[in-house]
């Protein structure tokens, strides 16, 4: 009896460890279903958003302005920057539902990053000083 006790509980371990271990695989062959969500902004849209054209865009860029400090300058109001980016990202994500390269997880993982993401490219310049 003790040892049919001792044998359960070695097969139950070991069925254990099997399935932690394929879990595991799984995430590290991106099996889990991890998405690398990346996508290509079209800059003619925020030239146009901005009320400005490439030239000046460039300008302001190599000055070291932000997509957001560019909008505050003309007069555009930080919600509505923001509004423009949100409604771009939710239709390509549409787009990535549509096709099957993201479900409902990735979706709403997405959503929940994605006032972090906006703010970050918004706000950036690398040639400030």
């Amino acid at each position: 009896m003790k040892r049919l006790f001792l044998l359960s509980i070695f097969m139950l371990s070991f069925s254990s460890i099997t399935y932690a271990n394929n879990v595991i695989q799984e995430h590290a062959n991106g099996q889990e279903g991890q998405l690398v969500y990346h996508i290509k902004y079209n800059y003619d849209a925020i030239y146009k958003l901005l009320g400005i054209d490439q030239k000046i865009y460039e300008q302001y860029w190599e000055n070291g302005l932000s997509i957001a400090e560019m909008a505050e300058k003309q007069g555009i109001v930080r919600h509505d920057l923001e509004a423009h980016f949100v409604a771009f990202h939710y239709q390509e994500m549409q787009k990535w539902r549509e096709k099957g390269a993201m479900n409902e997880h990735h979706y709403f993982d997405m959503v929940y990053r994605l006032k972090e993401e906006i703010t970050e490219f918004i706000d950036r310049n690398p040639n400030r000083t």
